[in-house]
């Protein structure tokens, strides 16, 4: 396994870590990776949109979960990376960066130009991963100059942005 300077293992393709499609049925066993990745009202949330979203996906190792990504199309050409979690015993292998990664090639496929995800400002893991993959901070400001105020008040409600969370985004055009 290649290793990344921050330390983190790099998983390749031989390690026998996928991405699948997770449909609604088979969602429930995604649960304990959220129990142990939130609580209060992050876990709640995150077990809401779980059965809500129409596109989960998880990393699946010898055949069980180990990790997971909800994804959603907020409008044409915009796409947003609800959560992302990792069961403790598979963290710092990669795998939330292979679950960005493959978000981005799905959202890229399905005609997304631009995806955002709020992380925990306090999160700084999180933090250095999506800015390791080029997502860079983006305040209410910047985006309602770049698609207008409506549109952004819009995009921020379905995203659910709270206090204590920072945007991130990037171009994948």
């Amino acid at each position: 396994m290649a290793q990344r300077g921050d330390g983190v293992r790099v998983l390749t393709a031989a390690e026998g870590v996928s991405v699948v499609d997770v449909p609604p049925g088979g969602r429930a066993a995604l649960e304990k990776i959220l129990e142990e990745s939130f609580d209060g009202w992050y876990l709640r949330h995150s077990k809401g949109k779980l059965l809500q979203l129409e596109v989960v996906r998880a990393a699946v190792a010898s055949g069980l979960p180990v990790g997971l990504v909800m994804l959603k199309t907020l409008e044409a050409r915009v796409g947003y990376i609800y959560y992302i979690a990792v069961a403790k015993a598979h963290r710092r292998k990669g795998i939330a960066r292979l679950l960005i990664e493959d978000s981005l090639v799905r959202f890229r496929q399905g005609g997304v130009e631009e995806v955002f995800a709020g992380i925990e400002m306090d999160n700084v893991p999180s933090g250095g991963l999506f800015t390791s993959e080029g997502f860079t901070h983006a305040s209410f400001g910047e985006v309602s100059k770049k698609f207008g105020a409506m549109r952004a008040i819009n995009m921020y409600r379905m995203m659910v942005i709270v206090p204590g969370e920072s945007l991130v985004w990037k171009s994948i055009t």
